[in-house]
Parts: C-alpha cells; structure tokens; sequence
C-alpha cells in the first residue's frame, strides 16, 4: 500500500509542472484518467504493480468515450441542422 501512496505522489509531483500550463479541460481529462486508473486497480484486487498498464488502459478507454460523445454530439447536430432545413424548404 505504500508503495502505491508512493506512486501516486510521485505522477501527482510530475503532473504538478503541467497542471500550472494546462487547460480546465486537460485538468478535468487527467483527474478522468486517474479516476479510471484507481477503479482498474480496484477491480483487479488492489495486486500487483500494474500501475502503468492501468493508467494506458484508463487513458484509452477515456479517450473513446470522448470520441463517441463527440461523435454523437456532431451526429446530433446534423440531424437538427437537417430538420431545421426541411422546415425552412416545407415553407417556401
């Protein structure tokens, strides 16, 4: 459990030089990923030293989600730009 603490510690000290650069969105991204990383060790027991494998497993199931929320914003958008130009069509 220590050698966790201290893991954690360590990526967090890393981070910290970024985090003065980065976005709201990169912050709310990498507390996303970290988020998801803990849950991937917690399923897997809280074993092992998988913090790595679990952090670029975090990351890329993060990063899918955004990319189909996305994905499923812009289909949204379409749709609605169609139908608005379907009624403005029906008007004329």
């Amino acid at each position: 459990m220590k050698s966790l603490e201290s893991k954690k510690r360590k990526v967090n000290a890393l981070h910290a030089e970024n985090v003065a650069e980065s976005t709201p969105d990169d912050q709310k991204l990498h507390e996303q990923v970290a988020q998801k990383a803990y849950e991937l060790y917690e399923k897997r027991g809280r074993t092992g030293e998988c913090d790595v494998k679990d952090w670029v497993e975090a990351e890329r199931l993060i990063l899918d989600q955004l990319g189909s929320e996305r994905s499923t914003s812009k289909e949204s958008s379409k749709k609605a730009n169609r139908s608005k130009l379907l009624r403005s069509n029906e008007a004329r």
